[in-house]
Formats: C-alpha cells, sequence, structure tokens
C-alpha cells in the first residue's frame, strides 16, 4: 500500500501532558537495561584500539610486523556481526526482545573469556567473531523495544538514553583499559571486561528488561495509551510518504545510506585514532585514554541535548545534517594538521559530530519502520550498514600499509560523511 501523508496537528502533536512517577516504566524496563548493556558492549568493543597498542598484547600474535591486521580486528568483527544482524531479525521475532537479548548476551560474556587462552592471531580473530555474533542482538531488540515502548515524540530521547550508552562504554573503556594493562596486563583485562558483562549487562536485562508495555506488571493505562497514540501506525507528527513497507520505500533505503557516513567514521577512529596519535603525534598511553575518554563525555552530552532537540518539532533530517557538517570537519581537521593539540580539538569535534548523527539517524529509521516490522527492518538496516562500515578499518590499514600515511584513510571517511549529508539534503525538504 502507497500512503502520502503530510505532518498533521492530530492529538499527539499539540502540546502534551507530561506523564510522571509511575508512568514511567518505559524508562525503567527498556531505556536503563538497554544503557547498561550498549556501555558494557561497547566497553569491550572500542577497547581494542587500546589494547593493540600495548606491546606485550602486539607482540603475543605479531601486530607490531604486521600493523595492518590491526585493522582486520575490527572488520572481521563488523561482518561476523553484520552477517548476524541479519540472522537474529528472523530469531528476535520468533522467541521475543528479552529472550534474545539474554541469549546474545550469554555468548558475548563467554567470547570476552576467551583471548587469555588463544594463541595465534587466527584464534584471536576467532574470538572477535564470537564476540560479533552475541551482540548483534543489540540492536534489533533496542529499536523493536523502543517503537513498543515510546511515542514518536520521545524516540528521540529514548534512542539518545541507550545509545549514549556506546559513548559510556568508550570513555570508561579508554580509561578503563589503559589502567587494566599497565597494573595487570592484557590477560586480567579481558578478564575482567567478561565480569563486567556477566554482572552488570547479563544480570541487568534478566531482572528489567520487559517485552511490551501491555503485558508488564506494572505499567499502568495511561501509560500503554502514551505509548499507543504516538507509535507509528496512529501519530502523525510525522510525513508518511511511498509505501508502507520499508523495504519498498527509497526513503529507508537512502536512510541507510546515510548511516554509512556515521557508522563507517565511528569505527574507524576509534580503530585506528590510538595509533594514530601514538605513531604520528607522539602521544602517551595514558594521555590517549584521557584523550578519548573526555571526548566521549562530550559526545554523551551531543547527544542527550540532541535528543531533546529534534523531539521538539520531530524533524531528523535537518538536524542530522548538521551532525554531518560537524562530523567532516572534525575528520578533515585530524588529517590536515601537524599538532597533537590541534588534533585533539578536531578529535572532539569529529565524535561529538558522529554521536549527534548517531541519535539522529536512527530517530529517522523510525519515521519510515511500522511497529509490527521492526524487527526485520531494523536488521535489515543495523546488518548491511555494518557490513560495508566493516570494509573501513580494513581499508584503512590497507592503505595505511601502502602509502605508510594515514591521510588517505581519513581521507575516505571524509568522502563517506559526504555522502551522508547529501542523503540528509534530499530528505529535508519531505518534511522528515
Amino acid at each position: 500500500m502507497t500512503i502520502d501523508i503530510e505532518p498533521g496537528t492530530g492529538r499527539d502533536h499539540g502540546p502534551r501532558r507530561a506523564l510522571r512517577g509511575r508512568h514511567l516504566h518505559r524508562w525503567l524496563h527498556v531505556s536503563l537495561p538497554l544503557l547498561i548493556a550498549f556501555s558494557v558492549a561497547q566497553l569491550s568493543k572500542s577497547s581494542i584500539g587500546v589494547i593493540v597498542a600495548d606491546g606485550p598484547f602486539s607482540h603475543q600474535f605479531g601486530l607490531d610486523k604486521h600493523p595492518g591486521s590491526v585493522g582486520w580486528l575490527t572488520s572481521l568483527f563488523l561482518y561476523a556481526y553484520g552477517v548476524a544482524l541479519f540472522l537474529w531479525g528472523f530469531v528476535l521475532k520468533r522467541i521475543g526482545p528479552r529472550k534474545s537479548m539474554l541469549i546474545g548476551t550469554a555468548i558475548w560474556v563467554v567470547a570476552l573469556a576467551l583471548p587469555p587462552f588463544v594463541n595465534t592471531l587466527n584464534q584471536l580473530y576467532g574470538t572477535r567473531i564470537l564476540l560479533a555474533i552475541g551482540e548483534a542482538c543489540f540492536y534489533p531488540v533496542a529499536h523493536t523495544l523502543t517503537a513498543r515502548w515510546f511515542p514518536m515524540h520521545e524516540r528521540a530521547r529514548a534512542n539518545a538514553s541507550w545509545l549514549s550508552g556506546i559513548f559510556v562504554g568508550s570513555a570508561l573503556g579508554s580509561s578503563l583499559t589503559t589502567t587494566m594493562l599497565s597494573s595487570a596486563g592484557w590477560r586480567a583485562t579481558f578478564f575482567v571486561q567478561a565480569v563486567v558483562a556477566a554482572l552488570f549487562a547479563f544480570c541487568v536485562v534478566l531482572v528489567l528488561l520487559q517485552d511490551r508495555p501491555d503485558s508488564s506488571q506494572g505499567v499502568s493505562e495511561e501509560e500503554v495509551k502514551h505509548i499507543v497514540e504516538g507509535r507509528f501506525e496512529s501519530t502523525t507528527v510525522i510525513p508518511k510518504r511511498g509505501p508502507e513497507s520499508p523495504f519498498r520505500n527509497y526513503r529507508y533505503w537512502l536512510t541507510m545510506l546515510m548511516y554509512i557516513g556515521t557508522n563507517a567514521p565511528f569505527y574507524g577512529l576509534v580503530t585506528w585514532v590510538p595509533l594514530y596519535l601514538r605513531d604520528e603525534r607522539h602521544v602517551d598511553l595514558g594521555d590517549i585514554g584521557l584523550l578519548l575518554t573526555v571526548a566521549n563525555v562530550l559526545s554523551i552530552i551531543v547527544m542527550v541535548l540532541v535528543g531533546r532537540a529534534s523531539d521538539r518539532k520531530v524533524k531528523r533530517a535537518g538536524w542530522a545534517a548538521w551532525g554531518f557538517a560537524i562530523e567532516g570537519i572534525g575528520i578533515a581537521g585530524t588529517a590536515l594538521f601537524g599538532n597533537a593539540g590541534v588534533d585533539s580539538f578536531f578529535i572532539f569535534l569529529g565524535l561529538a559530530g558522529n554521536a549527534w548523527c548517531v541519535v539522529t539517524n536512527w530517530t529517522l529509521l523510525h519515521s519510515l519502520m511500522p511497529t509490527r516490522q521492526s524487527e526485520y527492518s531494523s536488521s535489515v538496516f543495523s546488518s548491511l550498514t555494518n557490513l560495508v562500515g566493516a570494509a573501513l578499518p580494513g581499508l584503512m590499514g590497507t592503505l595505511l600499509t601502502a602509502t605508510g600515511s594515514y591521510t588517505a584513510g581519513f581521507g575516505v571517511l571524509f568522502f563517506s560523511v559526504v555522502v551522508s549529508l547529501g542523503c540528509c539534503l534530499v530528505l529535508r525538504p519531505q518534511g522528515y
């Protein structure tokens, strides 16, 4: 079915009475456990960029002799992650988000505990692939729960509440990983990550996460009504153009192309910035961890503020365009200037712009995603963008080996941002 509806002035478009107190279970049963799970997941994911800069770890797996292999630690993870994301969509539809999250988190904990027991680079690659399979359930679970539990005019804040876990984890990962590496070594670092994942992710999901508001104990009828009236099918605050199925709507695919300029630069920066600062700017490992921690704290603030601002008028593409512009300036500045202090400023700018883009891009997806199709449409979206983005860290490593310089790799990241900015300029005039 093809639809073409302008944003209206329905009952959910005007002033909305805030739900307070006991009517805030959606934040407890969805936002809090997802925030904790994403924080711990990103802690382990982003810490690999710091761990590979550790001398004993690098020597153990031959990364000091073959620096291009560093990029493949991230790229292989993302390839496996992309394939698993697609498959989790079917699992999620069959058993629901809560059970899917528990199974995925259990696999993830095991994968984190394995690296101290492996001896070769290929075996290390295997642990990263297993980690990817477990963690891949997170995004489709999160988007399905957000679509079920939050009205459209709260989606940016809801997404920001759990997406900020990406930067919480990155901030903690940078500082905690450098501390653990210095005091206990890389093997103990992986063990600690596994224990943290078991206690603060699996257990929290087990206790708090719920599948649906209408079947969850303690959720009031008023809160359920507030949620249902603001879903894709009922709301009038977003335009509804083209086929209702996202897979037959070119805007869904354009939003997917846009997200590559978010995903690829994030993994490219997280993977290569620590080595870039160490090798090209001669920054100490401890200072690198501090710099990345500050950058990620700033990114959390940006994400929360942009989420609140974006929800006021529910215009996502215009907000995303500003984020891509800031991200592009940050990436270009990092590559072009030869001073560690100046580079630090542009790294801050690049990661802050990326956080801006993450929350607006994902929320834009919800403007094109009917609730009943959220499992499949979010898993396909996540799968394909990660498969494309997976090539970037490995490609940057290949370009580094071929040219002896980081400039070409940063240039590829900048190009992906320019493409994404063009996608925003197509969707913005349509009211998205």
